[in-house]
C-alpha cells in the first residue's frame, strides 16, 4: 500500500491555503467544533487511550487516512482514528461539502484557526477528489494536541 503524503505545496497544488508568515515550515487549518468540548479537537485514539500513543507505520496511517478521506465520515468515529480532520481553506470547504457535512459546520458554535507544521498533516494516496476540493488534510494527533498548535478562537461564521 502506497505511504500517506504528507503536506508540502506540491501535494496541496491547485487548493486554497496560507503558509504561515510567521513560522516556515507551518500551514494555517482550520477546524469547525465546539471549544468547550475538549474531545472535539482530539482524535478519538487520544481520547481513548487517555493521551499520546506511538506512531502506526506508513501503511497503518494511509489505511487510517483512506477510511477518513471526507470530513465526517464514520471512521472519524473509531477508537483507534489517530486522525482530526481540519481544511486549509474553511470558506472552500463549506462552499463545497456534501449536505451532510454542510449541517455540521452549520451548528458547530466555533472556527478555530492552527499554525501546524507541514508534517503533522496527512492526505491518503490514493485519496476521494472531494477531499481534494473540500481542502481537507488529516492531522495525525499522536505526537501533540492539535489545540498545541492553536492561533485563534473565532465565533463561526455560518452558524445557523
Amino acid at each position: 500500500m502506497p505511504s500517506p503524503k504528507t503536506f508540502s505545496t506540491a501535494t496541496a497544488a491547485g487548493e486554497r491555503y496560507t503558509l504561515d508568515p510567521n513560522k516556515a515550515g507551518q500551514v494555517l487549518v482550520y477546524r469547525f467544533a465546539d471549544k468547550a468540548k475538549a474531545t472535539d479537537w482530539r482524535s478519538r485514539r487520544r481520547n481513548t487511550v487517555g493521551g499520546g500513543f506511538a506512531k502506526p507505520g506508513d501503511s497503518a496511517l494511509n489505511d487510517w487516512a483512506i477510511k477518513q478521506s471526507s470530513f465526517g465520515s464514520q471512521s472519524e468515529n473509531s477508537n483507534d482514528n489517530p486522525f482530526v480532520s481540519v481544511a486549509t481553506d474553511y470558506e472552500t470547504l463549506y462552499v463545497r461539502a456534501e449536505g451532510w457535512v454542510k449541517k455540521i459546520l452549520e451548528t458547530a458554535p466555533d472556527l478555530d484557526v492552527f499554525s501546524v507544521p507541514y508534517d503533522k498533516l496527512y492526505r491518503p494516496s490514493p485519496t476521494k477528489p472531494l477531499s481534494k476540493e473540500e481542502t481537507e488534510w488529516l492531522y495525525y494527533d499522536g505526537d501533540a494536541e492539535l489545540v498545541t498548535y492553536l492561533q485563534s478562537w473565532m465565533a463561526n461564521p455560518y452558524k445557523k
